[in-house]
């Protein structure tokens, strides 16, 4: 066995708090943008009295309007929970008094779903598409010098399937100021030659003239590759009518030298930069990123840059509980790192057109996916005469054609019975005709759910068959192949029913569906609806209803992000390896991976994967560990064997880690074995029933489930395992006494028992469950569980335990929100259900909650740093909502600092390469959030 040993000093913590002060805002920017972002003045309009009485009117008294974060859902709001309909936006602006010869144009990222604006009660106009950005020249309407009013008139009364049609000005606004010459875009197609090593690269930007003048302008070109310049083109001169828009086009040729593939695992990124000049002087510039990579079919098979691959991944419903799908940065990161640890790296992200940052992020990141125009069902939009779907791929197209990750364009979802869409054969007939004329360089689809029903079905016209199924998975596919032979199949969505809102008790049954799929020479890959639940009122049969608390429990996370059963389900059986053992013999242990099949899913060559272990504390903190390189693995490649060893004498250890990093350094697969069972958790309330009683307990290190031993007499009962840190015990004696205590299990063994609590059962009525708390800078927000029965909820709150000075009753269900508090506070608080008889249940245990913001700040659970000759991996607890992570490190004593960053949020290792052997560092690593990073500071000496 080959052996490797290496080591970790102990590490010294001291923390450095560094004002950063909104660098990433600034950074993501441009220098044209000024932001319109903040609080708008808000209205609703249920009668429709808006427009009758003239809102957009700059005159307008704002007295008794309310205040709406922009961006924002409304939805998010206890007071606008479950308002569909109209609704008005007002905001003041001043406007520079220089800018009356410039370009002024307002730009809109995303507005759910119909909305209509007024600039100084001027109508400037309306769109209708609550997925895509839209924009209008707004200078004649300007009144330069002075201050103007914008007003939007929002109407979320369109949906689709169901998804919460959340309301609002969702994404950014800005002012974009601009020369009256300006670039307009930019469209870069790479296209590599496989065999030569090289790549052609065809840049098509658009220029417009918005002056009422002729104009001349030159344009300059330049592509960078990690901050270095590898192409610039000669200056283009340009002539323009007034008002008018000219396309100019660009290449040159990408040598070997120069080219660096895109791959989900190397995702590999140029900037094309654009400057206009005029009179010598540069009047505005465009940047933006691209990926050279190479996806076709060939037969049933799925190619990114010449190699097989069989792909999964999850679907996305972009939201969540407390921002609604505002989508701000930290929650698109969480959401990917998370996907990326699960293997995902292909999957149609649900029915919804992403914002720029998110595909900025799978960019970065590499998930490839699918863009789709949202038609859905039984649709009269399916119709190719109908403007909608055209303006909806026409736009698409044009704003995200440079993003890499984006691979293909779908024009639409379950569309293809002709009984319930008459013109469907001609609309996807059509559609994908204008996709492929749009951007012949990606796939053009349509999402089927017939295909396996009907031989002439739609999917005859894409370039390759993606399909629905929630059932029957391996008979359809099959199926499915056999009336459309010749084209690789990708399960687009596959699931079978609801699972649940409980952590505990959710399950899906990741390896039966997945071993249908495997085997098949047809199946390109697979992606499961969904990766989170969300929220949703719709109703259909009793295992596809939405629960009560109106999060629609699909995901294999909750609506809060937390892991429910089928996460640790899904992430074994999407690992890129088929299995990964640790055996241990005393010190000595041997890891042995073995490799996917050819027909396996996912089935893909895996090159630059390392292993990494730990021996760890109960805290975390790292006490030996090491870093082991893996050679390219193959499918259906051989059994791999390493080994490793530690020093013998350190008994602080809690357990051995051993994980397998992908090249971004993503844990993909793991394995923990524990020396000791967990310490003893404690009980922190009974709650009583007839003949049911709750137990609630604080979770402690190491624990891997919970049971509870329960008895009238004695503790002669166990409940199954849970991972929540509650559980209900049912089907009691009525009205008996029991005691109950609770054990803490682990692999290595169970703890002791905490102490028992005698508990009378009664009649009351138990309270919600408390699902989660998140606090925000002013607020938190409550997920809580909702009985069919309840009728209420009310809920005290102070800033002293066991005291409450404020008490509120709602009908919210699932998530409220308590507003309008002092950042930086503690607060306390309880909560409690009314049925619908009237009577109050109990009052839950007292939750603490510290919110965000004030002057004191968290510090980063940095847990060691591991060394391995010349490079170094940093183990740490990733931050809450942090957008990044900076690491500077240094020869210890030397003065010069390198520095590493990383756009990264849910992550727990950052490799480090090209250190000096044999030399100690210095490692800083700084948290990166959107006002404050964090610092810390660690030695390791290399071996």
């Amino acid at each position: 066995m080959e052996k490797y040993h290496r080591t970790i000093l102990r590490i010294t913590l001291t923390f450095l708090l560094i004002s950063f002060g909104g660098v990433l805002l600034a950074l993501a920017q441009s220098e044209y943008r000024h932001s319109l972002n903040g609080e708008w003045s808000f209205k609703t309009d249920l009668y429709n009295q808006g427009e009758k009485e003239n809102w957009y009117q700059s005159e307008v008294d704002l007295a008794g309007w309310d205040e709406m974060e922009v961006p924002g859902n409304w939805d998010v709001k206890n007071e606008y929970a479950d308002y569909v309909g109209k609704a008005w936006y007002t905001h003041d602006f001043n406007v520079n008094e220089s800018w009356e010869n410039k370009n002024v144009r307002i730009y809109f990222e995303s507005v759910y779903n119909d909305a209509q604006l007024w600039i100084n009660g001027k109508k400037v106009g309306e769109h209708h598409v609550g997925f895509l950005p839209f924009w209008f020249d707004i200078n004649s309407y300007l009144k330069f010098g002075e201050r103007n009013r914008i007003t939007l008139q929002v109407d979320n009364t369109f949906k689709r399937g169901a998804i919460w049609n959340w309301g609002g000005i969702r994404r950014p606004v800005w002012l974009e100021v601009t020369e009256p010459v300006r670039l307009e875009y930019q469209h870069i197609t790479a296209m590599p030659d496989l065999e030569q090593g090289t790549a052609e690269v065809s840049i098509k930007a658009k220029i417009s003239n918005l002056s009422e003048q002729a104009q001349t302008v030159n344009l300059l070109a330049s592509v960078l590759k990690d901050g270095r310049q590898i192409w610039k083109g000669d200056a283009l001169t340009v002539s323009l009518s007034p008002d008018s828009e000219e396309e100019v086009n660009m290449s040159f040729s990408m040598t070997e030298e120069q080219l660096q593939l895109w791959h989900f695992n190397h995702p590999e990124l140029y900037f094309c930069q654009l400057i206009l000049q005029q009179d010598n002087k540069s009047i505005h510039r465009l940047t933006d990123r691209f990926g050279v990579r190479k996806i076709e079919v060939k037969g049933e098979t799925l190619l990114l840059n010449g190699e097989a691959i069989r792909s999964v991944g999850f679907n996305l419903v972009p939201e969540d509980r407390t921002t609604g799908n505002a989508l701000p940065l930290w929650r698109i990161r969480q959401d990917v790192d998370m996907m990326k640890s699960l293997g995902a790296n292909m999957a149609r992200l649900s029915h919804l057109p992403l914002p720029k940052d998110f595909l900025d992020y799978l960019d970065e990141k590499g998930i490839m996916t699918f863009e789709e125009v949202s038609l859905w069902g039984k649709d009269e939009m399916v119709d190719p005469e109908h403007p909608l779907p055209q303006y909806w791929l026409d736009k698409m197209v044009e704003v995200k054609y440079n993003h890499p990750s984006v691979i293909g364009w779908s024009i639409g979802n379950e569309i293809g019975f002709v009984d319930r869409n008459p013109k469907v054969m001609e609309y996807v007939e059509g559609a994908i005709q204008r996709a492929k004329a749009l951007d012949p360089t990606r796939l053009a689809i349509y999402v089927s759910h017939s295909a396996s029903a009907q031989e002439d079905d739609p999917v005859k016209y894409a370039d390759m068959i993606m399909f629905n199924s929630y059932g029957a998975w391996g008979a359809r596919a099959e199926k499915v192949n056999q009336l459309h032979p010749g084209k690789p199949i990708f399960m687009a969505e596959y699931g079978h029913n609801l699972n649940d809102e409980n952590l505990n008790e959710a399950h899906i049954e990741a390896a039966e569906m997945l071993d249908e799929f495997r085997g098949k020479e047809y199946m390109a890959g697979v992606s499961l609806w969904t990766f989170n639940d969300y929220r949703s009122f719709w109703k259909a049969n009793e295992s596809w209803t939405t629960p009560p608390s109106q999060n629609r429990t699909w995901g294999v996370v909750d609506v809060f992000r937390q892991k429910k059963r089928p996460h640790y389900a899904f992430k074994r059986e999407y690992a890129p390896v088929k299995d990964m053992t640790v055996k241990m013999n005393g010190n000595e242990v041997t890891v042995s991976i073995m490799p996917r099949n050819r027909l396996d899913i996912p089935a893909y060559t895996l090159r630059d994967y390392t292993l990494v272990w730990k021996l760890v504390q109960k805290s975390g903190e790292v006490v030996e560990g090491g870093i082991i390189g893996l050679p390219e693995i193959k499918p259906d490649g051989s059994l791999l064997h390493r080994g490793f060893s530690w020093e013998e004498g350190d008994q602080s250890a809690f357990g051995l880690r051993v994980e397998l990093l992908d090249p971004q350094s993503y844990s993909v697969r793991d394995t923990t074995i524990y020396f000791a069972a967990p310490e003893t958790p404690e009980i922190r309330i009974v709650h009583t029933a007839d003949e049911e009683a709750r137990v609630v307990f604080t979770p402690v290190e190491g624990a891997s489930g919970y049971k509870i031993v329960y008895g009238k007499d004695g503790l002669d009962q166990e409940s199954p395992l849970t991972i929540n840190d509650y559980m209900d015990i049912q089907n009691l004696d009525k009205l008996a006494r029991y005691q109950f205590a609770v054990v803490a299990v682990n692999n290595a063994g169970e703890s002791e028992a905490s102490t028992a609590v005698q508990a009378q059962l009664d009649e009351d009525e138990l309270p919600p469950i408390i699902r989660a708390t998140i606090p925000f800078d002013d607020h938190f927000f409550i997920g809580y569980s909702v009985d069919r029965l309840d009728y209420m909820y009310e809920i005290e709150y102070g800033t002293e335990p066991g005291e409450y000075s404020q008490r509120i009753g709602l009908r919210n269900v699932g998530v409220c929100q308590l507003p309008n508090l002092v950042p930086g506070e503690t607060y306390y608080y309880r909560m409690r259900s009314r049925k619908q008889w009237g009577f109050a249940s109990e009052w839950t245990h007292e939750v603490e909650v510290k919110l965000k913001g004030g002057e004191e700040k968290e510090s980063i659970a940095l847990q060691g740093v591991l060394r391995d000759a010349d490079q170094a991996v940093l183990v740490f607890e990733p931050e809450d909502r942090a957008v990044g992570y900076l690491v500077s490190y240094r020869e210890k004593n030397k003065r010069d600092w390198s520095t590493k960053a990383l756009n990264a949020s849910q992550i727990r290792h950052i490799l480090i390469p090209e250190l000096k052997k044999n030399k100690a560092y210095t490692f800083t690593l700084e948290a990166l959030f959107e006002q404050q990073p964090l610092t810390q500071d660690t030695d390791a000496l290399g071996k």
